[in-house]
């Protein structure tokens, strides 16, 4: 008698095929740590509706072949990228750093002190900044978050040559270009009441990780084949015509950090007993190296979102399934929709700010941002719009939280709803 199948020891690969429904034979990755549900073949039986014979039922017949599932895959520095090559097409890679640089602060500015950015002069206001002018705030804290807004928001081309933000401790402004390599190091950097982290930005090289940059909204998505083993029996299953069709990724203070999917599948081949998947290609040894939730943080315009108790970032291919009629049962095919994507934040009321621009319809550039080692992963919504009116729901002495669901739409620049940047030492995911 034969071991029996167990889940800690089964294989899967995944393959990108150029034609939909093929199964390719070559270019599979290993894809240890996915939770790949219950994906294959199900089909269900119709009971039979004659009259006249009883009322013993007659044989039943086959009903249609569905195949899909919903996984559940770690968010972790590598094998993420095959995952949203599936979700949103090939990236554009570009290896490299770009160049950073800091403007620091000691206190709260004055009226009329100044900061250089990229060739243009900001100067402190107490009231009524105009532009490029920037409002000092009652604590350096919210100085540096209406910085970080207004230098984000600038339509001066050498600002907006890079991105803005802080961190948690609101005593500093981090400048990073948006060109990787060299491009940024000529960046120029002053100030008259601040500590600069240099004349111009540095680090900028044209050598080191790849930076890989996934969009939303390609007119064709890719499908894959993948192979579910149980060397135990043995018995390898291959599903082809995988395509996916929503992803969401959870922000909470502990936990393991994961990405809930859907997908769609064509169909699936009948069991063999030896893998069809060659030898997988396997990064880093076959070691998943995940980020952490604490590694997390949101971002709204490049300022952390205070009180956050928890988030969520969701998008949707809104795949057409083509149910035409086929001898086989299958399906001939899903067509990418309408995309769609948002955004929910729970987030304690401590203050109106995000009450305030809720109500004035001002639109957030929301990231949400995790770092591991060298590694990075960014995933932004450049412009979301979040309800003018939001329950606050008092239910005893604790506590009052407030949560927010927004929408994200196209940017009217950027001309993209969903932009994940993902950054680590894999050359090419194409």
């Amino acid at each position: 008698m034969g071991a029996r199948a167990r889940g800690a020891n089964v294989l899967a690969a995944l393959a990108f095929a150029s034609t939909y429904g093929a199964v390719p034979a070559s270019g599979f990755y290993n894809i240890e740590g996915a939770d790949l549900g219950d994906l294959g073949d199900k089909q269900g039986l119709i009971p039979d509706d004659l009259l006249g014979s009883g009322r013993e039922p007659n044989q039943p017949t086959d009903d249609v072949i569905n195949n899909g599932a919903s996984m559940t895959v770690p968010v972790d520095t590598r094998l993420l990228g095959l995952w949203l090559r599936l979700h949103f097409g090939a990236p554009a890679t570009t290896q490299g750093y770009p160049a950073i640089g800091s403007i620091t602060f000691n206190a709260n500015p004055a009226a009329n002190d100044t900061i250089t950015v990229g060739g243009q002069v900001f100067t402190f206001k107490t009231s009524a900044p105009t532009a490029n002018q920037i409002l000092i705030g009652a604590t350096l804290a919210d100085t540096i978050r209406n910085t970080v807004w207004a230098l984000n928001e600038s339509a001066v081309a050498g600002v907006a040559a890079a991105s803005y933000s802080t961190d948690r401790e609101f005593k500093s402004v981090s400048i990073e270009h948006k060109t990787i390599g060299t491009t940024g190091n000529t960046f120029a950097l002053a100030a008259s009441a601040a500590s600069v982290s240099g004349a111009t930005l540095s680090g900028g090289s044209a050598t080191g990780p790849y930076n890989h940059v996934f969009t939303s909204g390609a007119l064709a998505l890719p499908n894959a084949a993948i192979e579910i083993g149980h060397p135990e029996v043995p018995s390898f299953h291959m599903n082809y015509g995988v395509m996916a069709n929503t992803g969401s990724i959870g922000l909470q203070r502990s936990g393991l950090l994961n990405m809930v999917q859907a997908v769609i599948a064509q169909g699936e081949k009948l069991a063999t007993d030896t893998t069809a998947a060659g030898v997988p290609t396997v990064f880093n040894n076959g070691v998943v190296e995940r980020f952490a939730q604490g590694a997390g943080d949101i971002l709204d315009r490049g300022v952390p979102l205070a009180e956050l108790v928890s988030g969520e970032v969701n998008w949707n291919n809104n795949l057409e399934i083509a149910e035409n009629v086929r001898e086989d049962g299958r399906i001939d095919g899903a067509d990418p929709g309408q995309f769609q994507a948002g955004a929910r934040m729970t987030m304690r009321f401590k203050d109106r700010l995000y009450y305030d621009l809720a109500r004035a319809r001002k639109d957030l550039d929301l990231a949400f941002r995790w770092r591991r080692a060298a590694a990075s992963l960014k995933i932004r919504l450049p412009s979301l719009r979040i309800p003018a009116m939001v329950a606050k729901p008092v239910s005893g002495p604790a506590g009052i939280q407030q949560t927010y669901e927004g929408t994200a739409y196209r940017h009217p620049t950027l001309g993209k709803t969903l932009i994940i940047t993902l950054v680590n030492d894999v050359a090419s995911y194409a």
